[in-house]
């Protein structure tokens, strides 16, 4: 007994002799999903209305029918489920359980594939879990990213300009685990909607000096799944962000040749890398549009529909604009940036075709704003302000056309401030 005792007190002191103990692949084994990341190509609305507070039982002619036929029925789960299998698994690691299903998430079957060509994209890999009851919660959990205050969260970020800063994401992943309330990580490529977006569950962090590196769990690469897109990827200390401690770049490899490999950003430029708490990220909430708040905390939506290319969104007070001259990129002069935009973006974790037919553009606030879109053939505006939807139909021919957004301080419809193409037609199918 005294020999154990004191292999104990040695053991105890090296840990404790340590500067920097090394990430733990067996935390994501212990702690994560056996199946991979999966694609649905429509939801119902049953689980649209669970997703949410305050939906009606039936779809009905309002503003939740609009959200759900726009966003919610086929471009959340469309890319994949990477958030809802990370916020699932979250949720259940910290209170034990949730929505019926207890800890640990590896206990619960499915299908997992060795696919090398179906590396970082979902929809080639696993059909997730075999109980289609948890394929639901994993669902329901996935709806969380269009809520008020999901939302919200990220236009804070945006509004600082922290969205794409490296070591603003590792300050955050460090504050957060020491906490206790587990964050998950919210990557992108870039701007593009097309391109996707994708959800990675940070457990531990490592200062290198000159760099930095967030260790994740990713959801399109189950620990148990064998090689490089699987176990290996843990085991071989490969799975991390990594981040220029000088710069505040950050980069993480995707795994994927149809994803370019690493997708990456640094404070003015390419995608955002944004830490967000599990108390927003697993928070049942309402849609932005029903909370209806007032002034700075109201979120309005600007929806494009058709082949329409955005030229520019500038608020013509103040003269801010959200992208650069180019309008390849965000403005990357804080004072002359537009901060109270963020583009939708579903967090599956891949991008897909569907995602260019349609632009969404989430707004915080009651200025109003002036839109620059070039369209080509059909098209359709509908700006959802201050608890009104109005549409705008027109056909392009690849001139420039200007838009207002409604003036919500003096009670303006939404305009045409310039047409270069055919007369364009206001409608309100809503209210």
């Amino acid at each position: 007994m005294k020999n154990k005792i004191i292999a104990l007190l040695v053991t105890g002191s090296i840990f404790c002799s340590t500067h920097t103990l090394a990430q733990d692949p067996n935390w994501v084994r212990d702690n994560t999903w056996y199946f991979d990341n999966f694609v649905k190509d429509t939801l119902p609305w049953t689980i649209f209305r669970e997703t949410f507070i305050g939906v009606a039982p039936q779809p009905s002619g309002d503003f939740d029918q609009l959200f759900y036929s726009q966003i919610y029925q086929t471009k959340i789960a469309g890319p994949g489920h990477c958030y809802g299998m990370d916020v699932m698994a979250m949720m259940m690691m910290k209170n034990g359980g949730y929505l019926g299903y207890c800890h640990p998430p590896y206990m619960y079957s499915g299908t997992i594939a060795s696919n090398s060509a179906g590396q970082g994209n979902p929809s080639n890999d696993s059909i997730g879990p075999t109980d289609p009851n948890l394929k639901t919660a994993i669902e329901i959990a996935h709806g969380n990213q269009i809520t008020h205050s999901f939302l919200s969260f990220l236009l804070d970020a945006i509004a600082i300009s922290k969205n794409r800063d490296g070591r603003y994401a590792y300050q955050q992943a460090e504050y957060y685990l020491a906490k206790n309330d587990p964050p998950i990580v919210s990557i992108t490529e870039n701007l593009s909607p097309a391109d996707g977006g994708h959800v990675l569950i940070p457990f531990f962090t490592q200062d290198l000096v000159a760099k930095k590196r967030i260790y994740v769990y990713d959801p399109n690469r189950s620990f148990y799944k064998p090689g490089l897109d699987g176990h290996d990827f843990y085991t071989m200390d490969s799975n991390y962000i990594e981040i220029n401690s000088a710069s505040g770049a950050w980069k993480y490899n995707m795994g994927s040749s149809a994803n370019h490999d690493d997708w990456k950003g640094d404070p003015g430029s390419g995608g955002n890398c944004i830490i967000v708490p599990l108390s927003i990220a697993g928070k049942k909430d309402r849609l932005p549009q029903s909370l209806l708040a007032e002034g700075a905390y109201a979120i309005n939506t600007i929806f494009i529909f058709g082949d329409v290319q955005v030229e520019q969104i500038t608020d013509p007070v103040n003269k801010r604009h959200l992208l650069n001259k180019q309008g390849t990129d965000w403005e990357t002069n804080k004072k002359r940036r537009l901060t109270n935009i963020l583009p939708f973006i579903p967090m599956g974790g891949a991008g897909t075709a569907e995602s260019k037919k349609t632009a969404i553009y989430f707004v915080r606030g009651q200025r109003r704003l002036s839109l620059q879109l070039r369209p080509y053939g059909d098209y359709r505006i509908g700006m959802l302000f201050g608890g009104r939807y109005a549409e705008l139909k027109g056909f392009g021919d690849g001139s420039s056309q200007f838009f207002l957004t409604p003036d919500l301080l003096h009670k303006e419809k939404p305009a045409i401030k310039k047409s270069l193409s055919q007369q364009s037609i206001l409608t309100n199918p809503l209210r």
